[in-house]
């Protein structure tokens, strides 16, 4: 099985879905496999993957750092899941959107916006959420938003004066022991990260090359994400970097039911399914494939997938939006990585 690991992703670099990648298999109390394949560079020079490369894990953002932020505040009494955004966050004036709404992607926000095109200042990015039209009704669908997890980045500020950087190094990778799990890398690890993208070009069309000043050269070290990037590469919705041996250090508390991170409840709650019956299946901060079966992926090509009952978990790391992001056939390795991982 583990040589079919090998076949999957050598030919997933040789077919051009990404440069390079990082695989590992978290079983039985123990790391089972952990190799690195390919390149974290090919332009403007070729560097090997190694294991422990940093990979800018774009919305893995989301689980690892944000709803566990919130959860841990959750149980430290100071938010409540089904009270309204506002009552935590005054300037995001929206009756009736909850917290839990906004970890469960069903706010009415849209999908994404380009906030650094339409304010002028981070310190606006509150009130312009805030106003932006709903593009359903609260609650009826599942949308999955970048902007809403924004939200609850800023929201923690809020609560704690912090930062959401800062909160997850002290509460979350402090305690782990994920000594490469951080928002903006400092410069002299810029060379240990994985290369994303050349000149911001995803969004340059996303956006219709709309007139701002984008960022020229490969994207290493620094956020991917524009939005997050504008925020000051720390943002409820992107931001964090981490390594794929960090990453089993965050998902062994999953598995082990908290321990010093999280309550059992909590890690029960983060994999209830809220949304049954509508178009999409969240947990908090999760997708919930089965029943405890947590699953999530990043744009810059990062995913982790999560057994409870069979205390198993699979992390790819891959560098796909490098040098570009039009690269097809990310979707179709990691479903065959997981299903592969799901019969060892």
């Amino acid at each position: 099985m583990i040589s079919d690991i090998n076949d999957l992703i050598l030919d997933g670099i040789k077919r051009g879905a990404f440069p390079g990648a990082v695989a590992c298999i978290y079983r039985g109390k123990k790391t089972i496999f952990l190799k690195a394949y390919g390149n974290k560079m090919i332009i403007p020079q070729r560097l090997p993957m190694l294991e422990d490369t940093i990979f800018d894990l774009a919305s893995l953002t989301k689980p690892v750092a944000t709803a566990t932020s919130i959860m841990i505040l959750k149980e430290k009494g100071l938010i409540d899941l089904s009270k309204d955004v506002a009552f935590y966050l005054p300037d995001f004036a929206r009756p009736g959107i909850t917290v839990l709404h906004l970890l469960t992607h069903t706010s009415g926000l849209p999908a994404w916006r380009p906030i650094y095109l339409n304010i002028v200042d981070k310190s606006e990015v509150m009130n312009y959420l805030a106003q932006i039209p709903l593009e359903y009704d609260t609650g009826s669908h599942v949308v999955y938003s970048c902007l809403g997890y924004i939200v609850l980045g800023e929201m923690l500020r809020k609560i704690t004066g912090i930062g959401l950087d800062v909160f997850a190094r002290e509460h979350i990778f402090g305690p782990l022991d994920m000594k490469n799990t951080f928002f903006n890398p400092p410069e002299e690890r810029w060379a240990e990260c994985a290369a994303t993208e050349d000149s911001s070009s995803s969004e340059k069309r996303m956006t219709n090359y709309g007139r701002y000043k984008w960022r020229e050269g490969v994207v290493v070290g620094e956020v991917h994400d524009e939005n997050a990037h504008f925020l000051g590469g720390v943002a409820g919705n992107a931001g964090l970097f981490s390594t794929a041996g960090d990453l089993v250090k965050f998902c062994r508390i999953f598995i082990n039911g908290g321990g010093d991170i999280l309550s059992s409840e909590s890690v029960k709650s983060m994999a209830t399914l809220y949304t049954s019956g509508l178009d999409g299946f969240r947990g908090i901060g999760w997708i919930i494939l089965s029943e405890g079966v947590l699953y999530h992926t990043g744009f810059t090509g990062t995913a982790i997938w999560i057994d409870l009952k069979r205390s198993a978990a699979a992390i790819l790391l891959t560098n796909r939006v490098h040098p570009d992001a039009t690269k097809e056939g990310i979707m179709e390795v990691r479903q065959r990585f997981y299903e592969i991982v799901k019969n060892l």
